[in-house]
């Protein structure tokens, strides 16, 4: 085990080094045995060994054991090349180089590889009958305007179909939720966000609703199409390269706060939309498909909020959902249970 003195000694050390050392001395320790492939001690078994020895905390070298045993485990597993090896480092690289604050290569890749999906439902389990749950995605805003139920929440000029949403919230006993707010966003009928178009001044196609005491809302709105997430770098790449596309189904986003509730972020998707069980990002899930039906009546055009002349190709699309809250102590309960067994099916 090296000394501080020999830490500082020129002759052994240079000069980086000891500038480190000016404020920190890395604790050393000595090598005692070797290791290699196919004997009993291997360079998994070295590096963990290391960990345990000097990684101070509990839940860090928890998470980093396991990781090194699996990112070992498949190596030994695939019996990756030099050339793939570098292959994969140079896609990282520009995984890196190629995200900036309007796109992240890195999200984009835990999203694409099912990671994110897998993230969400492990911090946010669900007892039966509890609305599914789905990662925001990056149009999401504070800046949301808050309405009440029953409003309009695009501008008139906003591209795309009309739409009437009518949703009810309760708690998995069946009951309405008092004081829920809820945050909706979502693209236009050219599958694009209001953040996307620069050129344009304020918010559209997105509100905060404040839902009424039995836990109804409603809105009017457009209805959205189908897009694609980023495909320009190494993800769009990676996509190709495994016969997937990068087109998102219609959807609509939605984020639920009530007092007492676990949060909910999740979206619905349209029956009629197309890439339903091809979503790039997986976040579509069966129970969260939903039919979508065209109001050819000026009369239920009426009693929904709409003028005849803001009607648009003589139908409003009516959608209509049910969301179901788990409440927190459910959610804590179920967290206990998985940390206690993660083998365990909810």
């Amino acid at each position: 085990m090296a000394s501080e003195q020999q830490m500082k000694n020129p002759l052994l050390v240079g000069r980086a080094i000891r500038a480190q050392l000016e404020h920190e001395v890395p604790r050393d320790l000595p090598l005692e045995r070797d290791f290699r492939e196919g004997t009993d001690y291997t360079i998994t078994d070295h590096v963990q060994d290391l960990h345990s020895k000097l990684t101070k905390e509990p839940r860090t070298l928890e998470l980093f054991r396991s990781l090194v045993t699996h990112l070992h485990a498949f190596a030994r597993e695939t019996l990756p090349t030099h050339d793939e090896w570098t292959k994969t480092i140079k896609f990282l690289t520009r995984c890196g180089k190629e995200s900036n604050e309007y796109k992240n290569e890195f999200i984009l890749l835990s999203d694409t590889l099912g990671f994110s999906a897998l993230i969400d439902e492990l911090n946010h389990p669900k007892p039966p009958g509890a609305t599914e749950s789905c990662e925001e995605g990056p149009f999401w805003t504070e800046d949301m305007p808050e309405v009440p139920s029953g409003s309009t929440i695009a501008t008139p000029d906003t591209t795309g179909e009309n739409l009437f949403f009518a949703a009810t919230i309760k708690n998995t006993k069946g009951e309405g939720i008092k004081g829920a707010t809820i945050d909706v966003w979502q693209a236009d009928g050219d599958g694009v966000y209001d953040v996307q178009e620069i050129e344009k001044q304020g918010t559209n196609d997105r509100a905060r609703i404040h839902a009424e005491d039995s836990g109804y809302f409603s809105y009017r709105g457009i209805l959205p199409t189908a897009y694609p997430i980023p495909s320009d770098g190494p993800v769009g790449e990676m996509l190709h390269l495994l016969g997937r596309h990068p087109h998102r189904s219609s959807h609509l986003h939605f984020l639920l706060k009530a007092p007492g509730y676990d949060e909910l972020t999740t979206a619905l998707y349209p029956a009629h939309s197309p890439f339903l069980g091809t979503d790039p990002v997986f976040a579509t899930k069966k129970s969260l498909i939903c039919d979508v039906k065209p109001e050819t009546d000026p009369k239920r055009w009426a009693e929904m909020g709409y003028k005849r002349d803001e009607v648009r190709n003589g139908r409003v699309w009516v959608w209509k959902y049910d969301f179901v809250l788990a409440s927190q102590d459910e959610v804590r309960e179920l967290k206990e249970l998985q940390r206690k067994n993660p083998k365990t099916k909810l």
